[in-house]
Parts: structure tokens; sequence; C-alpha cells
């Protein structure tokens, strides 16, 4: 059962960064969106996918660094540069294979990038939302 709990924390950290950088996201998008009203729409494009792309990429970084953190604080790792180094490939769907999990670990790399996939496709279907009315804009 202790895994069990374990696991669930981190996924459940996970979405909540995730869901902080969503809200940021929101917020720069709208904000950009009544600045750049009346610009070209390349311009209004290119801010309003800054403002979503950046925070979502600071909110990946910080699960990442979520998922090290358990990794150190379970034991699994010892150094917070490798565990957060081995988040980061896993996190990506990357697994280079340079630094393995013991066996009573492994299912946090498992569900680690897991996590990644989704966290990664939610990033894209939301980054996709924020630049397709800039676009539609501009068309019409």
């Amino acid at each position: 059962m202790g895994r069990f709990v374990e696991i669930l924390l981190a996924m459940t950290g996970t979405v909540a960064l995730q869901v902080m950088a969503q809200a940021v996201l929101l917020a720069n998008v709208r904000f950009i969106d009544r600045r750049t009203r009346g610009r070209t729409e390349i311009r209004r494009t290119f801010w309003i996918s800054l403002g979503a792309v950046v925070p979502l990429f600071f909110g990946h970084l910080a699960q990442v660094g979520l998922w090290a953190g358990f990794l150190v604080w379970l034991g699994a790792l010892q150094v917070y540069n490798d565990a957060f180094y081995f988040s980061l490939v896993t996190f990506a769907t990357l697994g280079y294979g340079d630094i393995v999990l013991a066996p009573g670990y492994r299912i946090f790399g498992a569900l680690g990038a897991t996590c990644g996939s989704l966290m990664l496709g939610w990033s894209t279907a939301l980054i996709f939302a924020a630049i397709s009315p800039a676009i539609e804009c501009g068309r019409g």
C-alpha cells in the first residue's frame, strides 16, 4: 500500500503543477490578446505562442523536479542531479538507460513516462487552443 500512496502523491503533484501552468498560460494569453489587438497576425501569433509555451515549459521543469525529489526522498537515487536527469529523460520518454532504478523502484520510471506523455500531450493541446484563435483572427 505504501508504494501506491507514493505513486499517487507524485501523480497528483504532477497534475497540480500542470493546472498551475495552465492557469498562468490562460492569464498570459488573455493579457497578450488584449494588448495585441490590431497587430499583424505574425506579431499576435508570436506573442501568444510565447505566452503559452513559456509557462508550460517551466511547469514541465517543475514536474520533472518533483519526480526527481520523490526519487531522492524514497532513496531510489542518491544524487538530485542524477534524479533530475533521469526524470527528464523519462518524462520525455527518451529513456536512455544510462541511469536505471533498482527493481523495487522501476514502477516510478514507468509511471513517470506515462505522466510525461500525458502532460506533454495536454500541453500540446493547450498551445494549439491558445494559438488557433490568433490565427483565425488574422484570416477574418
